[in-house]
């Protein structure tokens, strides 16, 4: 984007070199809310707004002044703002059109202030969530584009799944132009019926014979149906077997940002309905598509052989069946999107609703969630409606146009039966070809139907299997047997969107063996460092290192058989008590289970159950407190006795008497290992070796207990904070 002269001109009298300036972003309002063109443009020393015509105000601001910069939404329009002396000040103002070039300033100008490198090209880049050659709103980062994607790759890429059983398709297809050859022979014995013996009277010992064989093919034909029918379920049931395990294989490779961004009534939803549309897809070519070509083929040559002129009547609707079939596909294909859209997102919401059914009954949200569901089931409702009201529209408009050519035939065909040039049973086997010859061709016209919801579903589901994870497996990976523990951080930056770092320049060391505590306020980034240990995301910048080995040259397997995590609410799955506990080590025996359930403080409240071990859980670990699901978890870390162990907020939600059952079992599991804790009680962490303090990303504060008390820092403000909410509690 090139600034226009008048900015230019304005920069030389700030004194400011255009070769200076190192980002350069459009704002289409002025601060007031006008609609008035802006620039923002940084150099490394200054950060300014100038107007696009006219002598409008100009601000300018000191980089070395500037603390901090953002994007503050409104309705409408958001501000494009940098902090100075503790004061956010108003650098510019534009639409939300524009708010995703904005964010990505905020990014590059922090870069700027820091010494880093900054690219102003990272401002002209499209919304991730926008198709970049039509604009069409996509579903997630690094998607497809549903109206780009051609659906020849489509098929292509179905065929190639298709591939490892093409043996069996090529029965399928010569086994159906049989089946066919045979459906071509009973008007063939009509047509001998009423002309050589019904009408002549002669040959009359035929008209069994004949019978006979018209049972006869019949009978066969069935038996074609049959096979034909059982091959294409069988293929088709194997390819959807195939895919679902290809599915499945793939979302366990993504990375954990694509479940951040993808809900599970989605993915769900693709498992189901998506592939079973595929398994339609086999049916179709093996029982449909390619039986009506050979039909529409075979008994067009029939009709022509018996008669040519009015074979050429039949021929009348084609051109219109021909510009309806390609008319109504582009109609029906952008509704069938707009139905899948809106039953995923019927299909999210059940998911979330009714995950949360318990939050839903205490706070009384019954009628609310009644009517968010209702909005969603008359969004479904009118895009199925849409589908519907398509395709019975086009159905009538397909049998009028096939009934058209069928009177058309019977009335030059009974002229010609009048007027002695054709027989009666001719007439007879032409109209028995008609209608066989109609049927496949609206079937084919209603291919465009079937086709619209199949390449739907087969976009969204390669859509999954063409998505890369963002964390890379290394290429010539370091495997780890067994790891010491100690951990580094070097000038390590991180946010879950690129140009929102949560984690800022962050560098510290945690060494093998001793127990580190992390604290800070809500949001300050501690969760975040946990993730990045665990290497669920990988740093923008800055690297990690277990000993001594980047983070990122590590097999992943190896990374997370050595670090056990318990989580704040640890996650239990639907099965017995000793399937969760095993959950991390398969191959445990039953005193191996029940050691590490007596070292969590686990073992006792399990015996009290009526099946022990055997106790069946319900979703989410449904039947246990939440001091039990958290020594359940607890076992289950120590069952895999990781070398580096890890305490989400182990305790925060627990009452006192659990608390010390718990504190105990960690005590037991922290010896002899590297054990990082975030702890929301601080009282937890006088123990600990090394303390840091995280507040708005950076490491602030370090050191044990006793030297940040006496530093009388942030840690100590939130010391004294707990301790007079305690004072208080008692």
């Amino acid at each position: 984007m090139e600034i226009p002269v008048t900015v230019i001109s304005r920069l030389e009298e700030l004194k400011i070199p255009l070769d200076e300036v190192k980002l350069a972003a459009f704002a289409d309002l002025d601060i007031q809310g006008n609609l008035t063109g802006f620039w923002v443009l940084a150099s490394k020393d200054k950060l300014v707004s100038i107007p696009e015509k006219g002598s409008g105000e100009v601000t300018v601001l000191d980089m070395e002044k500037i603390e901090s910069v953002r994007v503050y939404c409104t309705v409408g329009s958001a501000f494009f703002q940098a902090k100075v002396e503790g004061v956010f000040v108003d650098v510019a103002r534009f639409t939300n059109v524009l708010r995703y070039r904005f964010e990505r300033m905020t990014g590059q100008v922090e870069n700027l202030r820091q010494g880093r490198p900054v690219d102003n090209k990272v401002l002209q880049e499209s919304h991730p969530l926008l198709c970049k050659v039509c604009g069409m709103p996509l579903r997630s980062e690094g998607s497809s584009c549903p109206r780009c994607q051609k659906e020849g790759a489509i098929i292509i890429r179905i065929f190639s799944l298709i591939a490892p059983y093409m043996h069996w398709m090529v029965s399928i297809f010569f086994i159906t132009a049989v089946a066919v050859a045979l459906n071509l022979v009973p008007p063939q014995l009509v047509r001998i019926l009423v002309d050589d013996v019904l009408t002549t009277r002669q040959h009359e010992e035929w008209l069994k014979w004949l019978v006979f064989a018209l049972i006869a093919t019949e009978l066969v034909r069935a038996q074609l149906n049959m096979v034909i029918g059982t091959l294409s379920t069988s293929v088709g049931t194997l390819i959807t077997y195939t895919l679902r395990n290809h599915m499945f294989k793939k979302l366990q490779e993504l990375s954990i940002d694509y479940y951040d961004k993808n809900s599970v009534g989605m993915l769900m939803t693709r498992f189901s309905s998506d592939v079973e549309m595929l398994h339609g897809f086999v049916s179709q070519i093996g029982q449909g598509f390619f039986i009506n070509i050979l039909l529409f083929a075979g008994i067009g040559a029939m009709l022509f052989t018996i008669n040519a002129i009015l074979a050429l009547y039949v021929l009348v609707p084609i051109p219109f069946v021909i510009f309806g079939t390609w008319f109504f596909w582009h109609r029906i294909y952008p509704r069938y999107y707009r139905l899948w859209d809106s039953q995923t997102k019927m299909s999210s919401f059940l998911n979330s609703i009714l995950s949360g059914i318990r939050l839903v009954r205490t706070f009384a949200q019954e009628n609310r969630e009644i009517k968010r569901f209702e909005k969603r089931s008359v969004d479904v409702k009118d895009a199925n409606r849409g589908v519907n009201l398509s395709v019975s529209v086009f159905n009538p408009m397909m049998a009028f146009l096939f009934s058209l050519g069928g009177l058309i035939v019977w009335y030059a065909g009974g002229k010609r039966v009048l007027a002695d040039l054709l027989t009666l049973g001719q007439l007879m086997a032409f109209l028995s070809y008609l209608g066989m010859f109609y049927a496949p061709l609206s079937s084919i016209s209603l291919l465009s139907n079937w086709f619209s919801g199949f390449t739907t579903a087969a976009h969204r589901i390669f859509e999954i299997l063409d998505t890369e994870p963002t964390l890379k497996p290394p290429a010539k990976p370091v495997h780890l047997e067994k790891i010491s523990g100690n951990i580094e951080f070097k000038n390590v930056t991180f946010g879950y969107e690129p140009y929102f770092p949560v984690l800022k320049n962050v560098s510290f060391k945690i060494e093998a063996g001793t127990m580190v505590g992390i604290v800070g306020k809500s949001g300050s980034g501690k969760t975040t460092i946990i993730n990045l240990i665990c290497r669920f995301y990988d740093p923008q910048q800055g690297t990690i290192t277990l000993d001594g080995y980047n983070l990122r040259d590590i097999a992943s397997e190896d990374i997370h058989r050595n670090i056990g995590l318990v989580l704040q609410e640890p996650f239990l799955f639907r099965g017995t008590i000793a399937e969760n506990i095993s959950y991390g080590n398969p191959s445990a025996t039953y005193k191996e289970i029940i050691m590490a359930a007596k070292a969590a403080n686990a073992h006792d409240f399990i015996m009290q159950m009526s099946t022990g071990y055997d106790f069946l859980l319900g979703e989410r670990g449904a039947g246990l407190s939440g001091g039990e699901k958290q020594r359940i978890g607890i076992a289950r870390a120590l069952l895999c006795n990781p070398s580096v162990l890890i305490l989400d907020e182990a305790t925060s939600s627990v009452d006192t008497e659990s608390e010390m059952k718990i504190q105990e079992a960690l005590a037991l599991l922290s010896k002899g290992r590297t054990t990082i804790a975030i702890a929301h009680r601080l009282s937890t962490l006088r123990g600990a070796d090394i303390i840091y303090v995280v507040d708005e990303g950076r490491i602030i504060e370090s050191g044990s207990h006793s030297e940040l008390m006496n530093k009388k820092g942030l840690y100590y403000k939130l010391v004294e904070i707990q301790t007079k909410l305690t004072s208080i509690d008692e």
